[in-house]
């Protein structure tokens, strides 16, 4: 029961050790393709727009944290724009009845 046990544990160490090798490899060899794509291929530069905020939606919103979320999706979107950044409005009528009938049928034992 013993030698049973050392070995499991020593079997479980080895599958632990090369799935961390095997994704050290497939990290670095991501990175290095990414490297080379990306040194190949150099987009032209794209004048960022200033997101469109609506004035109601910004209240309360500090302008520099909305103008690095911005910057941050567009780096990471690349040419996109951003054409509103703020809460919803709620949904009223029968949509939000819907909407909340079908949320609540994930829930079926409350």
């Amino acid at each position: 029961m013993i030698a049973t046990s050392f070995f499991a544990y020593g079997l479980m160490a080895v599958i632990a050790m090369a799935t961390a090798g095997f994704v050290a490899a497939l990290v670095a060899g991501l990175a290095a393709m990414g490297r080379r794509v990306g040194a190949a291929a150099v987009p032209a530069p794209v004048a960022a727009r200033p997101p469109t905020v609506a004035p109601e939606a910004a209240r309360g919103l500090d302008p520099a944290v909305v103008a690095a979320i911005a910057a941050a999706v567009q780096a990471v979107s690349g040419a996109g724009r951003i054409v509103y950044i703020g809460e919803t409005q709620p949904m009223g009528g029968w949509t939000g009845e819907v909407r909340q009938r079908h949320h609540g049928s994930h829930h079926p034992h409350q």
